[in-house]
């Protein structure tokens, strides 16, 4: 089997152009993504930051075409990955491309994971379908998998269900799935919610480490400011399915421009405010209906 050629490092590998993606609901049409543009270069993470609802998560399952349709629907745009649009490729293509060659780390893993499946089962079918190897290769690309995230024990983990795992090893599960086809392009939405801060820090240090060593890219879903500014090259915020600020990481802390990431960056608690209140943006999030 032929290589894949090199990807060239000054070109980006995944652009979202323009894209618009709605919901039709019984109270009318929610424009959930509003006309969102972004570019993400080899071995670059681009934080995608906003509130709950701002339309973070469907940009996402946007970009692997998993938008539930009906009642959702792409009105528009474009999601380039290496030149092709996925908006406009085939289900048999994105088959190939979910998992293989962009995957995702998904926000819940306790219902990511089939609770009826072994851990190994599932990783080996994602391994399966995406290489061309044997079961038994597959079954030693899974264990490598994950020695590779820090799960001690690899053979005897992959016999074990998802019940039978803590919160953060069934997030270890997740990112060694995902990994385990060596994708181009890793999506995280929320890798982190539900987790202790120690189990957080050593996830995101385990995702830094593999970018290094793999020259993946990321893009990283999150609202910790914390996390963007330990994690992240560039930063998007989202805004009302609309991005309303995109700057290098450190030009944001140091510079935000728009009222909306000032009042973001102003909510983050600090050091020595003990007595102080907390700052809270007035007012309420507009309706996607609107």
């Amino acid at each position: 089997m032929t290589s894949p050629p090199p990807i060239p490092q000054d070109q980006p590998l995944l652009q979202v152009k323009d894209l618009y993606t709605q919901f039709r609901t019984d109270e009318g049409l929610a424009r959930a993504v509003d006309g969102v543009s972004f570019s993400l270069y080899p071995n670059q993470t681009l934080a995608l930051v906003g509130e709950s609802g701002c339309g973070k998560s469907v940009t996402s399952l946007s970009i692997l075409r998993l938008v539930p349709t009906p009642p959702g629907h792409y009105a528009g745009g474009a999601i380039l990955y290496q030149g092709q649009d996925l908006l406009q490729a085939s289900e048999r293509q994105m088959q190939k491309i979910r998992g293989g060659q962009i995957a995702m780390i998904f926000q819940e893993p306790m219902t990511s994971l089939n609770p009826v499946f072994t851990v190994g089962n599932q990783i080996i079918e994602a391994i399966l379908l995406h290489q061309q190897v044997t079961p038994e290769q597959a079954h030693q690309i899974a264990i490598q998998a994950l020695r590779r995230v820090g799960i001690g024990e690899p053979e005897r983990r992959l016999t074990e269900y998802p019940h039978q795992m803590s919160g953060g090893m069934k997030q270890r599960v997740m990112i060694a799935m995902a990994l385990a086809c060596e994708p181009n392009v890793l999506i995280a939405d929320e890798p982190t919610t539900a987790l202790d801060v120690t189990i957080q820090a050593q996830i995101l240090e385990l995702m830094r480490d593999i970018q290094s060593s793999t020259g993946m890219s990321i893009l990283l879903i999150t609202h910790d400011l914390g996390v963007v500014a330990e994690n992240a090259d560039v930063v998007a915020v989202m805004y009302a399915g609309k991005i309303v600020e995109y700057a290098n990481v450190y030009e944001l802390f140091e510079h935000p421009l728009h009222p909306y990431t000032q009042g973001l960056l102003a909510c983050v608690p600090k050091l020595g405010y003990e007595g102080a209140k907390l700052f809270t943006i007035p007012g309420m999030v507009p309706s996607p209906m609107r």
